[in-house]
């Protein structure tokens, strides 16, 4: 490695660490769920995992071991497992393993000139590796969900062209995704090549001879093109991502891999009486049907005003509101038409007005927190209110449940 490509590295890991200790200052302590194992691509992949697991409300941490500059060569070896070994011992609530490995190794031998025999060589020895680190972690750990990332294509490099370069990248992840199909529910790989050309498009700006010098506005439906390199502001230098690029890689990958399993799902463990207790006398009954997919919230309110000061009724408060709302929920959240009921008495059978004011959006981040943001068009107000369990008495029952 020249001087000048020692200290661009050395100032890509400046930068990715200075970005990782602003995002772990803002992570709560706890045993990680997810372990990163890999090279600078999985360096960069723990911050903004977890970066974008915050922004999603989770309160899931990340663990990383993963190196700069290694190879799925180095890390198949007896002192690089043992110390995948001593990880999971560390982490003994990780359910999922982020694997960034095989890029250094594809590109460090990979050359234009090589031929189909030499490619397919060099490809099955990676996968030889990769094989044996996965049967190493599931044999510490059988029931983990192991997520193996590919990488992007790169700016242009001396190995080769780069629609040459980025149609071999391609060809590994075909046989990449062979193997995880092979061995079924154990080993996902996401194919993220591409995915800079289809976010940042190109501005028509010749950064190298290899850039169109006309814009493709992002998603253009030609992009991805194998015959581009990744595109200049995306990346850092010739094969590194910057941070913001690397946020959007992995805001893909949570989506791709770990959306489903990690975001909190509502369940019937949820029903009780909530409340915000700067707000109290005020609250939430919630109700989850599971069966209907539906949630049902009663709330249980005052009015936007003071009643007049010689306002009067038989039973209760003047100000008393209470406003129902239904809906549909889907992971973390529901969506809920509020009704506003008028026109009864009680214990009387009377003919009873409904009517629907505004929506309800209800998130629920764990077992003991949530918000609801409202709209009541009505009264013209919009906010949201954090909501927690008045009685811990369901917790056990719905972490539980949460993870059926």
């Amino acid at each position: 490695m020249s001087k000048t490509s020692k200290i661009s590295w050395f100032r890509y890991l400046n930068v990715i660490a200075i970005y990782a200790l602003l995002v772990i200052i803002t992570v709560p302590v706890h045993a990680a769920r997810i372990l990163v194992v890999g090279d600078s691509w999985g360096v960069a992949a723990g911050p903004a995992l977890q970066a974008v697991l915050i922004d999603a409300g989770s309160t899931e941490t990340v663990a990383s071991i993963a190196v700069g500059g290694e190879t799925a060569a180095n890390i198949n070896t007896p002192a690089w497992l043992a110390t995948i070994s001593t990880a999971l011992e560390d982490n003994p609530d990780a359910t999922h393993l982020h694997l960034s490995l095989g890029g250094n190794d594809f590109l460090g031998h990979w050359r234009a000139s090589n031929s189909m025999e030499q490619e397919d060589q060099l490809v099955a020895d990676i996968l030889e590796d990769i094989t044996a680190i996965v049967d190493h972690i599931l044999a510490q750990r059988p029931e983990i969900r192991i997520y193996w990332s590919s990488y992007d294509f790169p700016r242009p490099l001396i190995i080769g062209n780069p629609v040459d370069v980025n149609n071999a990248s391609l060809r590994f992840s075909v046989h990449a995704q062979t193997l995880a199909d092979s061995m079924g529910d154990a080993l996902s790989y996401g194919d993220f090549n591409g995915m800079t050309q289809v976010v940042y498009g190109f501005d028509g700006v010749q950064t190298s001879g290899h850039d169109p010098d006309f814009v493709i506005p992002p998603g253009d439906p030609s992009l991805p093109d194998p015959q581009y390199p990744g595109p200049a502001p995306a990346y850092f230098d010739s094969i590194h991502l910057t941070p913001e690029a690397y946020q959007v890689l992995a805001q893909k990958q949570y989506e791709h891999f770990y959306q489903s399993e990690l975001s909190f799902q509502i369940n019937a463990g949820l029903n009780d009486a909530w409340f915000n207790p700067v707000t109290d006398g005020q609250g939430f009954f919630i109700t989850v049907f599971p069966d209907l997919g539906v949630l049902v919230i009663a709330w249980f309110t005052y009015d936007t005003e003071l009643p007049d000061e010689g306002a009067m009724a038989k039973l209760g408060d003047p100000g008393h509101r209470w406003l129902t709302a239904v809906g549909p929920y889907a992971d973390n959240q529901a969506v809920l038409d509020i009704t506003i009921a008028s026109g009864g008495l009680f214990d009387t059978a009377t003919e009873i007005d409904r009517v629907t004011d505004g929506t309800l959006l209800v998130t629920f981040s764990d077992c003991n927190s949530g918000t609801v943001e409202y709209s009541i068009p009505s009264i013209d107000r919009e906010g949201t209110v954090p909501i927690q369990r008045i009685a811990n008495d369901n917790i056990s029952l719905c972490d539980e449940l949460s993870q059926e």
